[in-house]
């Protein structure tokens, strides 16, 4: 089986709609969205009509989560809050009912997916270290585990009574003692310095996970932002991948 995964397109159609080229371009037979479909951008709507569309899973993330006012944005920064406000005030009803029966956490053929780290997973706890990956292989018993949050895309391996080991490629194929903890990057908007969107390719028959780059076009994610009055800090990022 060949599957999609992707993470955090934030309101971004044009970023989403390059991956899902992208994913149908390598033969995609199961995609999975593992949240923040909302947020930071414009395109609230129509990225969850993508989603509802071309998703066979898709679980809810933190700012989907404050958009549909489960939880305030207390905890969010200056730029995300008045991002998520406005998403508040521009999602449709639809959206916000859909977005309300996503699942925090799905399993299935030995794949455990979430949003941010199997460690209480509506906690949106980050793993951005050894030790947040760690505790995250503690909470997953599956042979691979996906997940979103940061928007910096990683491959972590497990070997038993070893130390996790951060991989350095972006292609790896699981040995036969290993667990993999992977983090997808960020569709539509990455902070690994590289601004292309991200996505990745895991093949259940050879066992490898790949972490795959997209171009799309930038500039016409921004005009939208900016004739929306979105801070120009998130709009200014996405050209620089930060």
């Amino acid at each position: 089986m060949l599957y999609g995964i992707c993470s955090d397109i934030h309101s971004n159609a044009t970023a989403f709609e390059a991956v899902l080229q992208s994913m149908r371009e390598n033969g995609v037979e199961r995609r999975v969205c593992l949240g923040d479909i909302v947020g930071y951008g414009v395109d609230t709507d129509e990225c969850v009509n993508l989603v509802k569309e071309n998703m066979d899973v898709c679980l809810i993330g933190n700012h989907d989560s404050v958009a549909v006012r489960y939880e305030s944005s207390a905890g969010f920064n200056p730029y995300a809050k008045q991002a998520i406000e406005w998403t508040q005030k521009n999602l449709s009803k639809e959206s916000v009912t859909y977005i309300r029966s996503l699942p925090y956490i799905q399993e299935e053929n030995d794949i455990c997916f979430v949003h941010a780290s199997p460690l209480s997973p509506a906690d949106w706890v980050y793993v951005t270290d050894l030790e947040d990956a760690l505790n995250a292989f503690d909470h997953f018993s599956e042979r691979y585990c996906f997940v979103g949050h940061t928007h910096s895309p990683v491959i972590i391996a497990s070997r038993p009574l070893a130390i996790p080991k951060i991989l350095d490629e972006y292609e790896y194929v699981i040995a036969n003692t290993e667990r993999l903890l992977v983090n997808v990057g960020s569709v539509g908007q990455p902070r690994d310095r590289d601004p292309r969107a991200c996505w990745c390719l895991l093949d259940t028959e050879t066992k490898c996970v790949r972490l795959i780059r997209v171009e799309y076009d930038i500039r016409e994610t921004q005009n939208r932002m900016k004739k929306q009055g979105m801070p120009s800090f998130l709009i200014d990022r996405l050209s620089v991948g930060r």
